[in-house]
């Protein structure tokens, strides 16, 4: 009897500080949110926070591990709010027991399916494409319909195809509003990928091609962006690529002829083959 109403009394101190942190996340104070994280991580130590899926569970036991699934999805889904993408790292990965060991002991989670298409989409915005395959060979074929594993899925199709427009189109086509934060990631890594083709490919680039390939439509951003690459623009309107020219073709001088003649000589071994 001792012992049950100590894990109560637990439960209940567990149950009060869950409610205090989704206070402080409603007044969407950071300091304070850290705060109380830091509180419930020191209590989480003492209650049930992870338990062999096997193993025969009390009331009181399901209920301590529903509060833990619950605070890790509020950790995680603050720390996409703040933009720090290795917290949320962090946070799903203690939340991965709970979904897929204790997915038969606890009701199914509202916010599952949101938090693992935010972390796919973490882990295709910095090129884990391993990691990512991975991943989505632990959702059912059901949870792989949802519009929050679809989204990322799409997107990793998109860059296997260098359709990198349709990544920039989907910012405005998210599940929900917290996915933005990575699909800018996302962008910029598809931007860096953009800019190392061109100079392994080009000498030069007119800046308005530049902007094009890109797709940065500030003329001031172009120029950030282009710093930050070390291309200096020359006084003939085009971007000076950092690396040497080792047999590589300005964009501007690139032959028409040359190119519809490899064409129709395609086309001629086409009919050859058929």
């Amino acid at each position: 009897f001792l012992q049950f109403k100590m894990a109560a009394d637990k439960t209940a101190a567990y149950e009060s500080k869950y409610f205090e942190l989704e206070e402080a996340i409603s007044k969407n104070d950071p300091a304070l949110v850290n705060q109380k994280f830091d509180d419930l991580k020191i209590l989480m130590t003492k209650c049930q926070y992870y338990l062999p899926s096997n193993c025969k569970l009390g009331e009181t036991d399901l209920r301590q591990l529903f509060l833990a699934r619950a605070i890790l999805e509020k950790g995680a889904l603050w720390s996409a709010e703040m933009k720090d993408e290795s917290r949320f790292e962090r946070f799903y990965l203690q939340l991965k027991c709970y979904y897929f060991d204790y997915d038969q002991l606890l009701p199914v989670s509202v916010y599952k399916l949101q938090i693992i298409g935010l972390y796919l989409l973490n882990l295709l915005s910095q090129n884990r494409l391993a990691e990512f395959h991975t991943e989505l060979e632990l959702l059912s074929p059901e949870q792989l319909q949802s519009i929050y594993i679809k989204h990322p899925t799409s997107l990793e199709q998109f860059v296997m195809e260098g359709s990198y427009n349709k990544i920039f189109l989907s910012k405005g086509n998210v599940p929900a509003p917290n996915y933005n934060y990575f699909i800018d990631i996302l962008i910029d890594t598809v931007r860096e990928e953009i800019a190392s083709c061109c100079e392994k490919a080009y000498h030069s680039l007119p800046v308005h091609e530049a902007a094009k390939m890109l797709m940065i439509e500030s003329s001031s951003e172009l120029h950030v962006f282009a710093n930050k690459r070390g291309w200096a623009c020359n006084e003939y309107g085009k971007f000076v690529l950092n690396t040497p020219n080792d047999g590589k073709q300005d964009l501007h001088f690139i032959g028409n002829t040359k190119l519809i003649r490899q064409s129709l000589g395609y086309v001629r071994e086409l009919e050859r083959i058929v």
